[in-house]
């Protein structure tokens, strides 16, 4: 339940009362939540290439083809998450600075990892419907953007120092 739980959270933000459940969370299922939710994305992509897959090969190549399918690719979806997050997380964080709120990156990165949600499923909708990579990317980067800079505007300013 917890998942699905996650998924509506995500989908609600950048309302306060989504975004402080889902900071609550801990990394753990923070990162389950990303995973489970980019399996489901790209199991289309996963059955696309395993029924395309090429009849000349013989038994053993065709065993090696489905292992990589089936076993490497999750784990290489799991590596571009832990890095872009991380990445998308540092942008974040500068965004963070500029707008001189107290947040955490371990914050920024859960929140990034939520934020993430709407714009990925809006992004493999477009590419399903042939909209060109270079538009879809564009248009999560803007999506991402105005989540992020609604939710970090969210809280409290970093106090100034006052001179005595």
């Amino acid at each position: 339940m917890g998942f699905i739980d996650s998924l509506i959270n995500s989908l609600r933000l950048p309302k306060r009362e989504a975004m402080f459940r889902l900071n609550r969370k801990g990394m753990t299922n923070t990162i389950v939540y990303l995973f489970i939710l980019l399996a489901v994305l790209f199991l289309p992509d996963m059955i696309r290439t395993i029924r395309n897959l090429d009849t000349n090969l013989t038994e053993v190549s065709r065993g090696q083809y489905l292992v990589q399918v089936i076993v490497f690719y999750p784990m290489f979806i799991l590596f571009l998450i832990l890095i872009g997050v991380s990445m998308l997380a540092g942008v974040a964080l500068l965004m963070r600075k500029a707008l001189g709120r107290k947040l955490t990156y371990q914050q920024l990165w859960k929140l990034t990892a939520y934020a993430a949600t709407l714009p990925l499923i809006l992004t493999v909708v477009l590419k399903n419907i042939a909209i060109p990579d270079g538009v879809s990317a564009i248009l999560f980067f803007l999506l991402f953007s105005f989540l992020m800079y609604r939710m970090i505007t969210i809280y409290p300013r970093v106090p100034t120092k006052r001179l005595s």
